[in-house]
């Protein structure tokens, strides 16, 4: 028997479902949902450490820096740059936290 058959015949007795069970995922959506919450949680984490990095750089909150950002007559392309930056920051960090109350749901 060659090495390749040996690895087909190998790989056809293990399924999806049986590997997720070995590993403690019952049913593939639980397996699925907990991906999902590590990746969610993970760019959590990043959009937070970038908030806080631009909060440690401008000495001020994000509402600091919009009354920068709205000032008239001061132009700061900088300031403009990461505020807009932090904005979306802001949002997606809300957004991540709607999608992980979503996957608790069920």
């Amino acid at each position: 028997m060659t090495a390749a058959r040996l690895q087909q015949e190998i790989a056809s007795t293990y399924t999806t479902e049986g590997i997720l069970a070995s590993l403690g995922y019952p049913d593939p959506l639980v397996a699925a949902r907990q991906h999902a919450r590590m990746i969610l949680l993970g760019r959590q984490a990043r959009y937070q450490a970038a908030m806080h990095q631009l909060e440690a750089r401008w000495g001020c909150t994000l509402e600091g820096l919009r009354t920068r950002y709205l000032a008239h007559g001061a132009e700061d392309f900088a300031a403009d740059d990461d505020y807009v930056q932090w904005r979306w920051y802001t949002d997606a960090v809300q957004a991540i936290e709607a999608q992980l109350t979503a996957l608790t749901r069920f």
